[in-house]
């Protein structure tokens, strides 16, 4: 399976609700977590999703994130 990355964010709270929409969209997603645990401000919250979901989930982060 082709993963994309279709965000990637440093806040935490928007990466949260977009798993929840894209959740609630039934688009199957992955996320990677590469922030430091100890500093919190280097690195980002990224999300994947199958080439067959991408426009689809463009779509919903282009709707959440304006």
């Amino acid at each position: 399976m082709d993963w994309v990355c279709v965000f990637s964010t440093t806040d935490v709270f928007l990466f949260e609700q977009l798993k929840m929409v894209l959740d609630v969209e039934d688009v199957v997603f992955k996320e990677r977590n590469t922030v430091s645990s100890m500093y919190n401000n280097f690195g980002s919250y990224e999300l994947y999703v199958n080439m067959d979901d991408k426009e689809k989930a463009e779509k919903i982060v282009k709707d959440a994130t304006g």
